[in-house]
């Protein structure tokens, strides 16, 4: 898999350097740059350009590009770079998945690269069309394994050493699985970790705000500072945002 790179930036000059880093970072290809915004929008939204990922200027003549990445983040990952560290929360709660401040090295620009590989290639692994109808889950450390129907569970926390999985008839299973090892048996977009404690059931969810979830049996979770922008990227990416 080759990420194509577009850049929207006003500067010439740091569309010719993401292209020079582009070229010496295998995983990616580059597909084309822009400095007039408005007219770099309408080529990716309209499909005359493809790509995986746009670098993204925040101050730009005439736009902002903080406003753009809504729209631009439909169709790729939005990066954002700039000189201002201002904007990072703003960024984040509008769907972008990275902000890389300018001045920045190949080193820098490398993590970000692998970082976003890294998510798609687990996320296409992961991802399919429905979950499986039943988990077999480990709740003790005597090696038995119980059956959870896919549909009743809610949400998993973790509370103190353990993980406690929570089913629509109110019944709270304790897991012997840490969160992690739980987030990779259960897939997305179906599951959705939200936080370092919480993962939840996205049929679920009823509605979400810029920092909490609330679900079905009337449970609020707060979004953790790292999770959001990726909770909104898995919705959107599978058709459940505009």
């Amino acid at each position: 898999m080759t990420l194509r790179c577009y850049v929207i930036d006003d500067l010439p000059a740091i569309i010719r350097l993401i292209n020079k880093f582009i070229e010496q970072t295998p995983l990616t290809s580059f597909v084309g740059g822009e400095t007039d915004a408005l007219k770099a929008k309408d080529l990716l939204l309209s499909g005359k350009i493809e790509a995986d990922v746009v670098f993204l200027d925040i101050e730009m003549p005439g736009v902002s590009g903080i406003d753009l990445i809504e729209p631009l983040s439909r169709v790729a990952n939005v990066i954002l770079v700039s000189g201002h560290k201002d904007y990072g929360q703003q960024a984040f709660e509008r769907g972008a998945v990275g902000y890389i401040f300018k001045p920045f090295d190949l080193e820098t620009f490398q993590n970000t690269i692998n970082r976003i590989y890294n998510n798609q290639r687990t996320e296409k692994s992961k991802s399919s069309g429905s979950p499986a109808p039943y988990y077999y889950i480990p709740m003790d450390g005597r090696g038995e394994r119980y059956r959870l129907k896919a549909e009743d569970i809610c949400y998993a926390e973790t509370t103190k050493n353990f993980v406690v999985i929570n089913t629509t008839d109110k019944k709270q299973h304790v897991c012997s699985l840490n969160l992690s090892q739980l987030a990779e048996l259960l897939p997305q977009p179906h599951f959705i970790r939200i936080s370092r404690s919480i993962i939840v059931s996205t049929s679920k969810i009823v509605s979400y705000n810029l920092s909490d979830v609330r679900l079905e049996n009337g449970k609020e979770f707060a979004f953790g500072k790292q999770y959001k922008q990726d909770f909104i990227r898995i919705i959107r990416e599978h058709g459940m945002l505009y």
